[in-house]
């Protein structure tokens, strides 16, 4: 069986089509005109609770679909890119009718990317860790 991050879709691995489709639909949810509770399809569910996961699988998904032995640079830029689209996000949210710009939930998203991030990481050094075979064995 091959490891998730080996298959492909039209030559794309299918971990880019996922964090693609996913950008995508945070994009499309973030600006759609907010119609009231005429059509409230949403999950009664805090606003910036909607904000925190969204940005952790976002994170998660950056985390998994890049790779480079240079850890620091890699998520940070992960980091940065993420808060920028965040800020990006919020900013242009000005331009939809319903919708206002929230400090709050600009810090709701920075907070789901780091902490992500922050879980990708730990996770990859206990990984990397038990992982490791005793010296022993590996001379046999």
């Amino acid at each position: 069986m091959r490891p998730v991050t080996k298959i492909t879709i039209f030559g794309f691995r299918l971990a880019m089509v996922v964090l693609a489709v996913y950008w995508f639909c945070i994009f499309v949810g973030t600006h759609l005109p907010n119609m009231g509770e005429m059509v409230d399809l949403r999950f009664r569910v805090n606003d910036k609770v909607k904000h925190f996961c969204a940005f952790f699988l976002l994170g998660g998904l950056l985390c998994y679909v890049t790779n480079s032995p240079r850890w620091l640079k890699r998520f940070a830029i992960i980091g940065l890119v993420g808060m920028a689209y965040a800020a990006i996000d919020e900013i242009t949210q000005n331009f939809i009718p319903g919708r206002y710009p929230d400090i709050l939930d600009f810090v709701a998203d920075a907070a789901g990317l780091w902490t992500a991030i922050t879980i990708y990481v730990g996770a990859k050094c206990i990984h990397l860790v038990f992982r490791q075979e005793p010296s022993d064995e590996k001379i046999a």
